[in-house]
Formats: structure tokens, sequence, C-alpha cells
């Protein structure tokens, strides 16, 4: 198995094009020695927060190999929310590069005043360490975490302020929330034979348990990928031939124009799509499957949160793809529970009791890879643990059959239709490069916010567009570019109601976001 990065690793002085597994654990143990020579040792906290690449893995590993426990931070989070987890964790060390070193907060101070010591990753201001200077220190001897003490913290996309900080464990993280895609399950997980490339923010949770999956099936190659930019893509897939491909929905959309490319194979090996971290649409998920050229390619697209890991999927057909997401009414399916490793029930939000079959509710979650807690917020722990239950804070549908149809977050939920839904069909109506989020208020229907490429739409294409469809306000229409993103390209509604609607309350309570 080897390791193909879209551009080379930060970490890596050699500046390697191709990764062996040798030539990757040589990187963590050189790694290891420059972290413990900044004065890392077992047990102290230390926040990477560096641009987007597969080396932010190779820093946590480095760092847990010597008993510290890194903080992984998104190098997209802006400084403010960043310094507040920085005051939160209090770290022995800043792991982080120029740009970001260099960018200061609301009130002028700049990051590296709120952790001990700083190590940069390219040169320039010199009160930081030099990681060049320090790579390929003493490697210290291994001093692995105990099973049931904290290994990591990473951070929840923060669409609605500042993130939380999940706490794992070597037991949560690696014996529970990995177990599944680790084994041999033929189409779902890896094959020897296959070419995989992943697209993800390499500091989240998610990508550590990929990297154990990977590791284990060993496919025969893998794209790490740093950026989902078409220029850098393409080239790259039609030299070695992707059959499995994981992105966000927002890489996805980035890579449309590729997809829809008639002079492009980029897409043409890949048996094998997954999408995770939010819902994809319909209209974005329909030109990947047609620009494959196995018999029965497949997307998946799964259901989970940071806190607990996977917690169902579901499969998409090119042939159903390719009916319009108004022909496949009802909210959207999310797949069903994954047996002995998680068990889901709808409730009452109000009285926590199962109800019935086909109604809907609140959905809460039962599996033994939910994490330990939030680091200094055990309060807004304690409001989403319903003692073996987590309160997802989704609302949706349970079908006889056991599969689960997610309808709203429970914050934006109006009882009586799924504004996810109708956000679905009428992005599907719309020409490509057009987004909607529908913002629901509590005296009146809900104002559709539309991104267009330009920041202009057409009256006569939304009356059609909107034709059939329950009620809506006058649509506020922003260029796309505008349109607030978390990190993993999830949409802060929060912000559009800030924004847009001076804050005009949302219909649900928000005690579970």
């Amino acid at each position: 198995m080897i390791f193909r990065p879209s551009r080379p690793l930060d970490i890596d002085p050699a500046r390697q094009e191709v990764l062996d597994l040798e030539a990757l654990a040589g990187i963590v143990r050189r790694t290891a020695g420059a972290l413990y020579a900044a004065g890392l040792r077992s047990g102290d906290r230390f926040v990477v927060y560096k641009d987007n690449h597969f080396d932010c893995l190779l820093l946590a590993s480095a760092g847990v190999r010597i008993g510290a426990i890194p903080v992984m931070v998104s190098g997209l989070l802006p400084p403010d929310p960043t310094r507040a987890l920085l005051e939160r964790v209090e770290p022995k060390l800043l792991v982080s590069n120029q740009r970001l070193l260099a960018s200061k907060g609301s009130d002028g101070a700049l990051l590296s005043a709120f952790a001990e010591q700083t190590l940069s990753l390219d040169e320039g201001d010199s009160s930081a360490l030099s990681f060049a200077e320090l790579y390929g220190s003493t490697d210290p001897t291994p001093a692995p975490r105990p099973d049931d003490e904290l290994m990591m913290l990473t951070h929840t996309s923060g669409t609605t302020g500042v993130p939380k900080l999940i706490m794992y464990t070597p037991a949560k993280l690696q014996r529970e929330m990995a177990r599944l895609e680790c084994r041999h399950l033929p189409p779902i997980t890896f094959g020897r034979d296959d070419v995989v490339a992943m697209f993800t923010p390499y500091v989240h949770a998610r990508a550590f348990t990929w990297l154990y999956s990977t590791l284990t099936l060993s496919p025969t190659k893998v794209l790490v990928m740093s950026d989902s930019d078409p220029e850098v893509v393409g080239p790259m897939f039609h030299q070695h031939r992707p059959t499995v491909i994981e992105a966000l929905p927002i890489d996805y959309v980035r890579l449309e124009k590729l997809a829809n490319d008639p002079r492009s194979d980029a897409f043409a090996s890949v048996r094998a799509f997954i999408s995770n971290f939010d819902g994809v649409r319909w209209s974005t998920i329909r030109p990947f499957l047609n620009a494959s050229r196995h018999p029965f390619p497949l997307w998946r697209e799964g259901y989970g949160q940071s806190e607990t890991g996977g917690m169902g999927m579901t499969f998409v057909t090119r042939r159903t793809a390719n009916k319009r997401r108004e022909e496949l009414p009802g909210p959207r399916r999310v797949g069903r529970p994954m047996p002995g490793f998680v068990a889901l029930k709808v409730v009452d939000p109000k009285t926590f009791q199962p109800v019935p079959n086909g109604q809907p509710g609140l959905v809460l979650a039962r599996t033994k890879a939910r994490c330990i807690g939030y680091y200094k917020e055990p309060e807004r722990w304690q409001e989403k643990a319903v003692g073996e239950w987590w309160n997802t804070g989704d609302i949706g549908i349970k079908s006889r059959t056991g599969a689960l149809m997610l309808i709203d977050r429970e914050v934006n939920y109006v009882p009586g239709g799924s504004n996810l839904e109708q956000e679905d069909i009428l992005v599907d109506r719309l020409p490509g490069g057009h987004d909607v989020a529908l913002l629901p208020v509590p005296d009146g229907p809900p104002v559709p916010i539309v991104a267009t490429p330009d920041g202009k739409l057409d009256g006569e294409l939304w009356k059609r567009v909107s034709r059939g469809r329950p009620p809506m306000a006058e649509p506020i229409v922003i260029d796309a570019e505008d349109m607030p993103r978390t990190g993993t390209g999830k949409i802060i509604r929060e912000e559009l109601r800030r924004r847009y609607l001076d804050e005009a309350e949302h219909p649900g309570t928000g005690r579970w976001t």
C-alpha cells in the first residue's frame, strides 16, 4: 500500500511524492522527536492548527506516540473561536503555520499569546520554535495513553457559535468508532485492489477512523487530497484512476464541473462515492454516478455525528439518482442503524416517550462509540446525554421496517413539513451553482435564502421553481460566495438569521444543537 498526497506534506522536508508505510512511520517518529524537543511531554495538551492536509493526522499520531493529547482545530476556523478553544484547553504547545500565526483576533491579539510555546511549520516569526530545526531529534520512548484515558480532542462544526470540544479515549475512537469499517464487507469497505481517494478535514475524528480502516484493509493506493481544486484533482485522477472516493458535500459541489465535463474521465473507474458530514443535494449526486463507467456504481451516504461516529447509511443507485428529487416524495432517507452497533429510537421532544412508527419525533441513538464528554463543558454534555441514549437534536421518522428519515434539526422544525426536503427539491429544479436555505420564522412562511453564482435571480425562474411547493416568503438573493459555511461546508443558518432576518427567533428550542 502506498500513499500519494496531492501536494507534499508540510512536515516532510524531503517533499516525497510517494509514501509507503515505512516512510510514514519514519515521519511520525521524527515528528515525535521534534514535539518532544519543543518541550511536549506525556499528558500535555497541544493544538494542531494548520492548513488542511494529511499531515494533521501524522502530527496527532506523533503526539499520541509520546503520550501527549492533540487538540485538533481546523485551519478554516476564524481567529476568535480558535482563541476561545485555546483559552479553554491551555495548551503547552501550539503547532501551526505562519499564515495562521499572523492572523489576529478582533482585539488584535495573536494566537501565540494563548499557548506556552509555539512551533512553526514554516519559516517566518522568530519568536516561534522552528519545526525544521527540531525535526529528526531523538525519538523518545513511546508512551501510549491507556484505553480509558483522554487521548484526543476534536471540535464540532460550530454552526451555532464557538465549537464544542469532544473528548475521545483510545477505547472509543479506535476500538468502537472504527471497528465496523475495519471489517472486510465488500462492496461497502475497501478491497485490496481499490484505489482510494480521500477529501476530508484531517483534524476531524472521521479522518482517524478512516485511517484505521485504510491501514487494516490495505487498498493498493491511497490518494490523500488537501483540497478539491478541479485543476489539481483532474490530472491526478486521470493518472491514478480512483475506484472509491470519499468527500464532503462541499467538495463534490466544487468538483461538479469536472464530473459534467464530457472530455474528462476523472471518475470513470469509480465504483463507490462516499459522502459524510452533511446531506448532499440530489443534483450533486447525479452527475458523479453518471460520470462513472462502472456497470453498477453506488453512492453511499453516512448518517452520524462527531460524538457517536456512524449511526446509519443509505445507498443511491444511478437509476434512482436520475429521477428528480420530487419523484421520490418524503423526507431524506438516511438508512437503517447498523445491527449490533447502533440502536435508534424516535421520541416525543417534550415527554421523551417513544412515538409510533411513521410519526415525527426527536431521534435518540445508543452506541458504545459515544464519546466521553465535552471538554470543560459538562453541562452541555448532560443536556444531550439521556442515560445510555444520545440526543442527536434531529427530528426524524422511523418507518415500520426500521429505516430512518430526517425531517429537520429540532431548532428549525415546524410541524407538518420538512424544510430539508423542500430545499432538496428547489435546488434540484434550479440551475447548477445555486443553493437554498429555508429559514422558518414563528409568524409566517419560511424565508428562502437563495445563493446564486452572480447574486441575481430571475423572477420568472423562481416562479417556475417554486410552483406547486408549500408557501414561502419572497426570496432573499445572495452571492454564492456570501453563503456562510463552516469548515466542512455546512450552512451556518444562525448567521443567516443575524444578517437577513434581524435575528428572528427559530421555531424550535435549540436546546440540543
